[in-house]
Protein backbone atom coordinates (compact mmCIF):
# COMPACT_ATOMS: atom_id res chain seq x y z
CA UNK A 1 0.00 0.00 0.00
CA UNK A 2 0.82 3.36 -0.81
CA UNK A 3 0.03 7.01 -1.08
CA UNK A 4 -0.81 6.53 -4.83
CA UNK A 5 -2.99 3.75 -4.10
CA UNK A 6 -4.73 6.63 -1.69
CA UNK A 7 -4.75 9.30 -4.45
CA UNK A 8 -6.67 6.61 -7.07
CA UNK A 9 -9.42 5.63 -4.38
CA UNK A 10 -9.96 9.04 -3.72
CA UNK A 11 -11.97 9.15 -7.02
CA UNK A 12 -14.28 7.29 -5.71
CA UNK A 13 -15.45 10.77 -3.78
CA UNK A 14 -14.53 13.09 -7.44
CA UNK A 15 -17.29 15.38 -6.78
CA UNK A 16 -17.06 16.04 -3.33
CA UNK A 17 -15.05 18.62 -1.66
CA UNK A 18 -11.38 17.67 -0.34
CA UNK A 19 -9.71 20.71 0.77
CA UNK A 20 -11.29 24.74 1.69
CA UNK A 21 -9.03 27.39 2.24
CA UNK A 22 -9.87 31.48 2.13
CA UNK A 23 -12.64 31.02 -0.24
CA UNK A 24 -11.25 28.52 -2.34
CA UNK A 25 -12.30 24.60 -2.47
CA UNK A 26 -11.27 21.29 -4.52
CA UNK A 27 -12.64 18.85 -5.67
CA UNK A 28 -11.19 15.28 -4.87
CA UNK A 29 -11.11 15.31 -9.22
CA UNK A 30 -9.44 18.31 -8.93
CA UNK A 31 -6.73 17.05 -6.50
CA UNK A 32 -6.11 14.01 -8.77
CA UNK A 33 -5.70 16.31 -11.82
CA UNK A 34 -3.22 18.84 -10.41
CA UNK A 35 -1.11 15.92 -8.84
CA UNK A 36 -1.03 14.78 -11.74
CA UNK A 37 0.03 18.11 -13.83
CA UNK A 38 2.83 18.15 -10.75
CA UNK A 39 3.94 14.30 -10.94
CA UNK A 40 4.93 15.56 -14.84
CA UNK A 41 6.43 18.14 -14.63
CA UNK A 42 9.14 16.60 -11.64
CA UNK A 43 9.36 13.75 -14.62
CA UNK A 44 10.69 16.57 -16.59
CA UNK A 45 12.72 18.42 -13.99
CA UNK A 46 14.51 15.42 -11.78
CA UNK A 47 14.95 11.49 -11.68
CA UNK A 48 13.37 9.44 -10.00
CA UNK A 49 14.14 8.57 -6.19
CA UNK A 50 15.29 12.08 -5.85
CA UNK A 51 14.49 14.80 -2.60
CA UNK A 52 12.10 17.38 -4.17
CA UNK A 53 12.27 20.78 -1.59
CA UNK A 54 8.92 22.69 -0.59
CA UNK A 55 9.22 26.11 0.62
CA UNK A 56 5.52 27.58 1.01
CA UNK A 57 2.91 29.35 3.25
CA UNK A 58 -0.34 27.26 3.84
CA UNK A 59 -1.65 26.95 0.22
CA UNK A 60 -4.52 24.43 -1.11
CA UNK A 61 -2.70 23.42 -3.71
CA UNK A 62 0.48 21.83 -1.57
CA UNK A 63 -1.43 18.49 -0.96
CA UNK A 64 -1.41 18.12 -4.91
CA UNK A 65 2.24 19.03 -4.91
CA UNK A 66 3.30 16.19 -2.12
CA UNK A 67 1.21 13.63 -4.15
CA UNK A 68 2.61 14.77 -7.28
CA UNK A 69 6.04 14.23 -6.37
CA UNK A 70 5.01 11.34 -5.05
CA UNK A 71 3.47 10.07 -8.24
CA UNK A 72 6.71 11.40 -9.92
CA UNK A 73 8.71 8.27 -7.61
CA UNK A 74 10.42 11.27 -5.30
CA UNK A 75 10.05 12.18 -1.61
CA UNK A 76 9.08 16.09 -0.66
CA UNK A 77 11.32 17.72 2.11
CA UNK A 78 8.49 20.09 3.80
CA UNK A 79 10.44 23.46 5.13
CA UNK A 80 8.62 26.09 7.23
CA UNK A 81 8.40 29.33 5.85
CA UNK A 82 9.48 30.35 9.32
CA UNK A 83 12.71 29.14 9.57
CA UNK A 84 15.70 31.24 9.05
CA UNK A 85 17.29 32.10 5.87
CA UNK A 86 20.35 30.50 7.66
CA UNK A 87 18.52 27.26 8.60
CA UNK A 88 17.08 27.11 5.14
CA UNK A 89 20.56 27.16 3.80
CA UNK A 90 22.09 24.55 5.93
CA UNK A 91 19.47 22.17 5.16
CA UNK A 92 19.19 23.19 1.25
CA UNK A 93 23.04 22.35 1.65
CA UNK A 94 22.68 19.24 3.06
CA UNK A 95 19.90 17.75 1.47
CA UNK A 96 21.27 18.05 -1.86
CA UNK A 97 18.08 18.66 -3.49
CA UNK A 98 18.23 19.59 -7.62
CA UNK A 99 14.63 20.86 -7.68
CA UNK A 100 13.01 23.30 -5.22
CA UNK A 101 9.19 24.33 -5.34
CA UNK A 102 7.78 27.31 -3.60
CA UNK A 103 4.72 29.46 -3.40
CA UNK A 104 4.36 33.15 -4.80
CA UNK A 105 4.82 35.06 -1.34
CA UNK A 106 8.39 33.10 -1.06
CA UNK A 107 9.63 32.76 -4.02
CA UNK A 108 12.04 36.11 -3.82
CA UNK A 109 13.18 34.65 -0.63
CA UNK A 110 14.31 31.33 -1.85
CA UNK A 111 16.11 33.26 -5.23
CA UNK A 112 18.06 34.95 -2.31
CA UNK A 113 19.25 31.60 -1.43
CA UNK A 114 22.70 29.88 -2.63
CA UNK A 115 21.04 27.48 -4.68
CA UNK A 116 22.37 26.35 -8.31
CA UNK A 117 19.37 23.79 -8.94
CA UNK A 118 15.47 24.76 -10.37
CA UNK A 119 13.34 26.68 -8.79
CA UNK A 120 9.62 26.19 -9.59
CA UNK A 121 6.62 28.23 -8.25
CA UNK A 122 3.56 25.76 -7.27
CA UNK A 123 1.31 28.02 -10.01
CA UNK A 124 4.25 26.51 -12.76
CA UNK A 125 3.66 22.83 -11.65
CA UNK A 126 -0.35 22.86 -11.59
CA UNK A 127 -0.30 24.57 -14.66
CA UNK A 128 1.98 21.91 -16.72
CA UNK A 129 0.18 19.77 -19.04
CA UNK A 130 -0.32 16.51 -17.62
CA UNK A 131 1.43 13.61 -19.42
CA UNK A 132 -0.38 10.47 -17.89
CA UNK A 133 1.67 8.03 -19.89
CA UNK A 134 5.29 9.12 -18.25
CA UNK A 135 3.58 9.64 -14.84
CA UNK A 136 2.24 5.96 -14.78
CA UNK A 137 5.78 4.50 -16.00
CA UNK A 138 7.57 5.96 -13.11
CA UNK A 139 4.41 5.05 -10.97
CA UNK A 140 4.73 1.60 -11.23
CA UNK A 141 8.65 1.36 -9.78
CA UNK A 142 7.37 2.49 -6.25
CA UNK A 143 7.68 0.12 -3.76
CA UNK A 144 5.78 0.28 -0.42
CA UNK A 145 9.17 0.83 1.50
CA UNK A 146 10.45 3.45 -0.91
CA UNK A 147 10.86 7.32 1.09
CA UNK A 148 7.71 9.55 0.55
CA UNK A 149 9.13 12.42 2.88
CA UNK A 150 12.05 13.65 4.77
CA UNK A 151 10.78 16.22 8.05
CA UNK A 152 13.45 18.25 9.18
CA UNK A 153 13.01 18.12 13.06
CA UNK A 154 13.91 21.09 15.34
CA UNK A 155 16.97 22.04 16.44
CA UNK A 156 19.67 24.96 16.02
CA UNK A 157 22.68 23.16 16.06
CA UNK A 158 24.83 20.60 14.52
CA UNK A 159 23.98 18.40 11.22
CA UNK A 160 20.25 18.63 10.63
CA UNK A 161 18.31 15.97 11.41
CA UNK A 162 16.00 14.51 8.77
CA UNK A 163 13.43 11.81 9.48
CA UNK A 164 13.04 9.73 6.34
CA UNK A 165 9.29 8.06 6.15
CA UNK A 166 8.23 5.36 3.75
CA UNK A 167 4.79 5.52 2.01
CA UNK A 168 3.70 2.41 3.44
CA UNK A 169 3.99 3.97 7.11
CA UNK A 170 2.20 6.55 5.96
CA UNK A 171 -0.71 5.09 4.35
CA UNK A 172 -0.56 2.51 7.56
CA UNK A 173 -1.49 5.29 9.60
CA UNK A 174 -3.40 7.59 8.51
CA UNK A 175 -5.91 4.30 7.43
CA UNK A 176 -5.62 2.80 11.09
CA UNK A 177 -6.61 6.45 12.25
CA UNK A 178 -9.77 6.63 10.44
CA UNK A 179 -10.70 2.85 10.86
CA UNK A 180 -10.16 3.12 14.82
CA UNK A 181 -12.05 6.75 15.77
CA UNK A 182 -14.87 5.75 12.97
CA UNK A 183 -14.06 9.15 10.06
CA UNK A 184 -16.92 9.08 7.72
CA UNK A 185 -17.73 11.09 5.31
CA UNK A 186 -19.20 13.67 6.16
CA UNK A 187 -16.49 14.27 8.71
CA UNK A 188 -15.15 18.30 8.65
CA UNK A 189 -11.19 18.14 9.79
CA UNK A 190 -10.07 22.06 11.27
CA UNK A 191 -6.32 21.57 10.12
CA UNK A 192 -4.05 23.73 12.94
CA UNK A 193 -1.05 22.32 11.84
CA UNK A 194 1.02 23.38 9.56
CA UNK A 195 1.15 21.46 6.44
CA UNK A 196 5.43 20.82 6.59
CA UNK A 197 4.73 19.35 9.86
CA UNK A 198 4.23 15.85 11.24
CA UNK A 199 0.86 16.26 12.42
CA UNK A 200 -0.89 17.72 9.16
CA UNK A 201 -0.45 14.40 7.64
CA UNK A 202 -3.77 13.47 9.15
CA UNK A 203 -5.35 16.43 7.46
CA UNK A 204 -3.91 15.89 4.39
CA UNK A 205 -4.55 12.30 3.82
CA UNK A 206 -7.54 10.79 6.04
CA UNK A 207 -9.23 12.90 3.36
CA UNK A 208 -8.18 10.88 0.55
CA UNK A 209 -9.35 7.59 1.98
CA UNK A 210 -12.40 8.47 3.38
CA UNK A 211 -14.18 11.26 1.21
CA UNK A 212 -13.66 13.60 4.19
CA UNK A 213 -13.15 17.44 3.92
CA UNK A 214 -10.38 19.24 5.29
CA UNK A 215 -11.04 23.27 5.97
CA UNK A 216 -7.42 25.27 6.24
CA UNK A 217 -7.49 27.40 8.99
CA UNK A 218 -4.80 30.40 8.71
CA UNK A 219 -2.36 30.94 11.33
CA UNK A 220 -3.57 34.46 12.65
CA UNK A 221 -6.81 32.65 13.99
CA UNK A 222 -4.94 31.23 16.18
CA UNK A 223 -4.18 34.40 17.74
CA UNK A 224 -7.79 35.55 18.18
CA UNK A 225 -9.27 32.42 19.16
CA UNK A 226 -12.87 34.12 19.68
CA UNK A 227 -12.59 34.45 15.74
CA UNK A 228 -11.17 31.19 15.33
CA UNK A 229 -14.11 29.63 17.04
CA UNK A 230 -16.54 31.44 15.15
CA UNK A 231 -14.79 29.99 11.91
CA UNK A 232 -15.26 26.69 13.76
CA UNK A 233 -18.74 27.31 13.49
CA UNK A 234 -19.17 28.88 10.35
CA UNK A 235 -17.41 26.07 8.68
CA UNK A 236 -18.91 23.76 10.74
CA UNK A 237 -15.64 22.06 11.63
CA UNK A 238 -16.67 18.41 13.35
CA UNK A 239 -12.86 17.41 14.02
CA UNK A 240 -9.92 18.75 15.12
CA UNK A 241 -5.89 17.24 15.43
CA UNK A 242 -4.63 20.32 17.21
CA UNK A 243 -1.22 20.33 19.00
CA UNK A 244 -1.64 20.76 23.05
CA UNK A 245 -0.73 24.69 23.22
CA UNK A 246 -3.21 25.45 20.51
CA UNK A 247 -6.26 23.87 22.61
CA UNK A 248 -4.27 25.42 25.58
CA UNK A 249 -4.54 29.04 24.05
CA UNK A 250 -8.49 28.83 23.77
CA UNK A 251 -8.69 28.27 27.43
CA UNK A 252 -6.18 31.19 28.05
CA UNK A 253 -8.56 33.87 26.23
CA UNK A 254 -11.25 31.90 27.88
CA UNK A 255 -13.33 32.27 24.31
CA UNK A 256 -15.90 29.80 25.61
CA UNK A 257 -17.91 32.23 27.38
CA UNK A 258 -18.28 34.47 24.26
CA UNK A 259 -18.55 31.44 21.63
CA UNK A 260 -19.92 27.67 21.69
CA UNK A 261 -18.99 25.39 19.42
CA UNK A 262 -21.83 24.06 17.72
CA UNK A 263 -20.54 21.42 15.50
CA UNK A 264 -17.43 20.19 16.80
CA UNK A 265 -17.45 16.12 17.97
CA UNK A 266 -14.08 14.84 17.88
CA UNK A 267 -11.34 16.45 19.93
CA UNK A 268 -7.24 14.91 19.10
CA UNK A 269 -4.71 16.34 21.04
CA UNK A 270 -0.98 15.62 21.04
CA UNK A 271 2.89 17.27 20.49
CA UNK A 272 3.02 17.95 24.33
CA UNK A 273 1.19 17.11 27.40
CA UNK A 274 -1.87 18.95 27.72
CA UNK A 275 -2.66 20.16 31.06
CA UNK A 276 -5.57 19.13 33.16
CA UNK A 277 -7.15 22.34 34.07
CA UNK A 278 -7.13 22.90 30.26
CA UNK A 279 -8.39 19.34 29.50
CA UNK A 280 -11.05 20.07 31.78
CA UNK A 281 -12.21 23.17 30.66
CA UNK A 282 -12.78 21.79 27.40
CA UNK A 283 -14.71 18.88 28.46
CA UNK A 284 -17.00 21.38 30.66
CA UNK A 285 -17.55 23.06 26.99
CA UNK A 286 -18.27 19.71 24.66
CA UNK A 287 -19.10 17.41 27.85
CA UNK A 288 -20.56 15.01 24.55
CA UNK A 289 -17.17 14.78 22.71
CA UNK A 290 -14.44 12.72 22.09
CA UNK A 291 -11.67 13.69 23.52
CA UNK A 292 -8.27 11.30 22.60
CA UNK A 293 -4.66 12.27 23.71
CA UNK A 294 -2.31 10.98 21.45
CA UNK A 295 1.74 10.36 21.66
CA UNK A 296 4.22 9.72 19.17
CA UNK A 297 7.33 11.33 17.73
CA UNK A 298 8.07 12.11 13.87
CA UNK A 299 10.28 9.00 13.73
CA UNK A 300 7.11 6.45 14.28
CA UNK A 301 5.19 8.48 12.04
CA UNK A 302 2.57 10.79 13.53
CA UNK A 303 0.88 8.87 16.58
CA UNK A 304 2.01 4.95 18.10
CA UNK A 305 -0.20 5.19 21.18
CA UNK A 306 -3.63 6.31 22.40
CA UNK A 307 -5.92 7.38 25.14
CA UNK A 308 -9.99 8.40 25.07
CA UNK A 309 -10.85 10.26 28.13
CA UNK A 310 -13.27 9.65 30.66
CA UNK A 311 -16.02 12.67 30.22
CA UNK A 312 -17.48 11.59 33.37
CA UNK A 313 -13.64 11.88 35.02
CA UNK A 314 -12.32 15.15 36.48
CA UNK A 315 -8.72 14.77 35.81
CA UNK A 316 -6.51 16.24 38.71
CA UNK A 317 -3.08 14.75 36.54
CA UNK A 318 -1.64 14.34 33.81
CA UNK A 319 -3.20 12.44 31.17
CA UNK A 320 -2.24 8.65 30.19
CA UNK A 321 -0.99 8.25 26.84
CA UNK A 322 -2.42 4.78 26.72
CA UNK A 323 -2.21 1.61 24.45
CA UNK A 324 -0.89 1.02 21.01
CA UNK A 325 -2.70 1.31 17.87
CA UNK A 326 -2.89 -1.83 16.19
CA UNK A 327 -0.02 -3.07 14.65
CA UNK A 328 2.54 -1.28 16.83
CA UNK A 329 4.21 -2.80 19.73
CA UNK A 330 5.03 -0.36 22.48
CA UNK A 331 7.66 -1.78 25.43
CA UNK A 332 9.70 0.04 28.24
CA UNK A 333 12.73 -0.27 28.35
CA UNK A 334 15.64 0.23 31.45
CA UNK A 335 18.78 1.72 31.87
CA UNK A 336 20.07 -1.70 31.32
CA UNK A 337 17.71 -2.57 27.96
CA UNK A 338 15.76 -5.09 30.54
CA UNK A 339 11.51 -5.28 30.24
CA UNK A 340 10.38 -2.74 33.00
CA UNK A 341 8.18 -3.77 35.78
CA UNK A 342 4.90 -2.51 35.73
CA UNK A 343 5.09 1.42 37.54
CA UNK A 344 9.01 1.40 37.03
CA UNK A 345 9.82 3.88 34.85
CA UNK A 346 12.06 3.56 31.59
CA UNK A 347 12.03 4.54 28.39
CA UNK A 348 9.63 4.23 25.99
CA UNK A 349 10.74 2.08 22.68
CA UNK A 350 8.21 1.45 19.71
CA UNK A 351 8.06 -1.40 17.33
CA UNK A 352 6.18 -1.93 14.09
CA UNK A 353 6.19 -0.34 10.36
CA UNK A 354 5.15 2.37 11.97
CA UNK A 355 9.17 3.28 12.23
CA UNK A 356 10.92 5.62 9.80
CA UNK A 357 13.62 4.01 7.66
CA UNK A 358 15.70 6.36 9.79
CA UNK A 359 17.81 9.62 9.82
CA UNK A 360 19.01 11.04 6.16
CA UNK A 361 22.48 11.05 5.84
CA UNK A 362 23.50 10.21 9.14
CA UNK A 363 24.28 6.35 9.62
CA UNK A 364 25.32 7.01 12.93
CA UNK A 365 22.05 8.65 14.45
CA UNK A 366 20.10 5.92 12.58
CA UNK A 367 22.25 3.17 14.03
CA UNK A 368 22.08 4.86 17.72
CA UNK A 369 18.35 5.39 17.65
CA UNK A 370 16.82 2.70 15.59
CA UNK A 371 18.39 -0.79 17.09
CA UNK A 372 17.57 -4.52 17.26
CA UNK A 373 14.86 -5.39 20.06
CA UNK A 374 17.44 -6.51 22.55
CA UNK A 375 14.89 -8.93 24.06
CA UNK A 376 14.93 -10.60 20.89
CA UNK A 377 18.06 -12.54 20.17
CA UNK A 378 15.90 -15.23 17.71
CA UNK A 379 15.15 -12.72 14.61
CA UNK A 380 15.80 -9.39 13.13
CA UNK A 381 13.11 -7.08 14.87
CA UNK A 382 14.22 -3.34 15.03
CA UNK A 383 12.77 -0.99 17.44
CA UNK A 384 12.80 2.88 17.82
CA UNK A 385 14.30 4.47 21.24
CA UNK A 386 12.42 7.83 21.65
CA UNK A 387 14.23 9.20 24.53
CA UNK A 388 11.35 9.79 26.50
CA UNK A 389 10.88 8.33 29.60
CA UNK A 390 7.80 6.43 30.84
CA UNK A 391 6.18 3.26 32.36
CA UNK A 392 3.25 0.98 31.88
CA UNK A 393 0.56 1.06 34.84
CA UNK A 394 -1.90 -0.91 36.44
CA UNK A 395 -4.46 -0.41 34.27
CA UNK A 396 -2.30 -1.48 31.23
CA UNK A 397 -2.02 2.52 29.89
CA UNK A 398 1.41 4.23 29.37
CA UNK A 399 2.35 6.97 31.10
CA UNK A 400 4.55 9.71 29.93
CA UNK A 401 6.94 11.35 32.44
CA UNK A 402 9.24 13.16 30.83
CA UNK A 403 12.21 13.52 28.06
CA UNK A 404 15.89 11.35 29.32
CA UNK A 405 17.15 14.75 28.26
CA UNK A 406 15.23 17.15 30.65
CA UNK A 407 16.45 14.42 33.93
CA UNK A 408 19.14 16.37 35.21
CA UNK A 409 21.30 15.54 38.42
CA UNK A 410 20.93 18.18 40.84
CA UNK A 411 22.21 18.59 44.21
CA UNK A 412 22.58 14.99 44.81
CA UNK A 413 19.26 14.37 43.24
CA UNK A 414 17.88 13.31 40.12
CA UNK A 415 15.41 15.50 39.26
CA UNK A 416 12.83 15.49 35.76
CA UNK A 417 12.37 19.38 34.97
CA UNK A 418 8.90 18.10 33.56
CA UNK A 419 7.89 17.32 37.37
CA UNK A 420 8.06 20.85 38.47
CA UNK A 421 7.00 22.31 35.11
CA UNK A 422 3.63 19.98 35.47
CA UNK A 423 3.06 21.54 38.68
CA UNK A 424 4.03 24.83 38.12
CA UNK A 425 1.50 25.18 35.12
CA UNK A 426 -1.74 24.50 37.86
CA UNK A 427 -0.96 27.75 39.88
CA UNK A 428 -3.38 29.75 39.66
CA UNK A 429 -2.47 32.54 37.02
CA UNK A 430 -0.03 30.91 35.36
CA UNK A 431 -0.63 30.06 31.62
CA UNK A 432 2.64 28.31 30.31
CA UNK A 433 6.15 27.57 31.67
CA UNK A 434 9.39 25.73 31.40
CA UNK A 435 12.13 25.15 33.05
CA UNK A 436 16.06 24.98 32.35
CA UNK A 437 19.23 24.22 34.25
CA UNK A 438 22.04 25.83 33.81
CA UNK A 439 24.28 23.09 35.22
CA UNK A 440 27.35 25.24 35.73
CA UNK A 441 25.99 27.21 38.37
CA UNK A 442 23.68 24.82 39.93
CA UNK A 443 20.66 26.14 39.27
CA UNK A 444 16.74 25.49 38.31
CA UNK A 445 15.15 28.59 36.35
CA UNK A 446 11.65 28.51 35.76
CA UNK A 447 10.22 30.70 33.02
CA UNK A 448 6.50 31.72 32.61
CA UNK A 449 3.77 33.15 31.69
CA UNK A 450 0.62 34.97 33.30
CA UNK A 451 0.11 37.17 35.67
CA UNK A 452 1.21 35.70 39.16
CA UNK A 453 4.33 36.47 40.99
CA UNK A 454 7.45 34.84 41.41
CA UNK A 455 6.85 34.23 45.51
CA UNK A 456 3.02 33.37 44.73
CA UNK A 457 4.36 30.22 42.40
CA UNK A 458 7.17 29.51 45.00
CA UNK A 459 5.14 29.43 47.75
CA UNK A 460 2.83 27.43 45.58
CA UNK A 461 5.41 24.57 44.72
CA UNK A 462 6.86 24.56 48.43
CA UNK A 463 3.67 22.50 49.18
CA UNK A 464 4.06 19.34 47.40
CA UNK A 465 7.86 19.71 46.17
CA UNK A 466 11.24 19.18 48.06
CA UNK A 467 13.10 22.02 48.71
CA UNK A 468 15.71 21.31 46.30
CA UNK A 469 13.21 21.24 43.65
CA UNK A 470 12.03 24.57 44.01
CA UNK A 471 13.30 26.95 41.14
CA UNK A 472 15.85 29.50 42.33
CA UNK A 473 15.12 32.05 39.75
CA UNK A 474 11.76 32.83 38.21
CA UNK A 475 11.94 34.59 34.72
CA UNK A 476 8.07 36.05 33.85
CA UNK A 477 7.64 36.77 29.98
CA UNK A 478 4.57 38.03 28.24
CA UNK A 479 4.51 34.92 26.32
CA UNK A 480 6.73 31.53 26.15
CA UNK A 481 9.37 31.36 23.07
CA UNK A 482 7.41 29.03 20.10
CA UNK A 483 9.16 26.68 17.40
CA UNK A 484 6.92 26.89 14.41
CA UNK A 485 5.66 23.31 15.27
CA UNK A 486 3.71 24.95 18.21
CA UNK A 487 6.41 24.23 21.23
CA UNK A 488 7.82 25.82 23.72
CA UNK A 489 11.56 26.56 22.22
CA UNK A 490 13.59 25.25 25.10
CA UNK A 491 16.51 26.18 23.27
CA UNK A 492 15.97 29.96 22.52
CA UNK A 493 14.97 29.83 26.81
CA UNK A 494 18.43 28.53 26.87
CA UNK A 495 19.69 31.10 25.50
CA UNK A 496 18.06 34.36 27.33
CA UNK A 497 19.06 32.53 30.67
CA UNK A 498 22.45 32.89 29.43
CA UNK A 499 22.90 29.07 29.23
CA UNK A 500 26.03 27.54 26.38
CA UNK A 501 23.78 24.77 24.24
Amino acid sequence: MNITNILENSLKFKDRTAYKFHDKSLSFRQVYDYSYAVATKICKESEENKPIIIISNKNIFVPSVYLGIALANCYYVPLSTEMPNTKLQQIIDFGQSEVIICDDESIDNVKSLQFSGKILSINDCISQKKDEEEVNRRKENIVDSNPLYVIFTSGSTGVPKGVVTSHYSVADYVQTFADTFDIGQDEIFGNQAPLDYIAGIRDIYIPLIKGCCSVFLQKNLFSTPKLLFETLNNEKITTICWVSPALALCCQFDVFKEVKLKYVKKVFFTGSVLDYKYLNMWKDELPNALFVNHYGPTEITASCSYYIVDNSKKYDKNLPIGKAFKNRKIIVLTKDNKLAKIGEVGQICVIGNCLALGYFKNESKTSECFIQNPLNDLYREMLYKTGDLGYLGEDGNLYFTGRIDNQIKHMGHRVELGDIENLAVTCENVKECCCVYDSKKSVIILFYSGVATAGEISKFLRKSLPSFMIPRKLINLESLPKLYNGKIDRLSLKRQAGIEA
